[in-house]
């Protein structure tokens, strides 16, 4: 009797816009590929040309709200 034993395969992560919203500023995006960001939602990254179909939202403003709470007391 012969037992093949198969190894688990890796998941490749695609290239990705991670979105990175703020309280009070403008929404950046960073290319998952070389790290650049930029200011406007882009299906292609205008750094290194990966082309960047899903987005995944950092939401840094609920970060930015609780330092605020922690600032004025609430």
């Amino acid at each position: 009797m012969t037992v093949i034993i198969m190894q688990k395969e890796e998941r490749v992560l695609k290239p990705h816009l991670i979105k990175h919203s703020h309280l009070f500023e403008a929404d950046d995006y960073e290319c998952s590929e070389c790290h650049s960001v930029f200011r406007r939602l882009s299906s292609t990254c205008p750094n290194c040309g990966a082309s960047l179909r899903t987005v995944h939202d950092r939401q840094e403003w609920v970060d930015e709200a609780e330092e605020i709470n922690l600032m004025l007391g609430d």
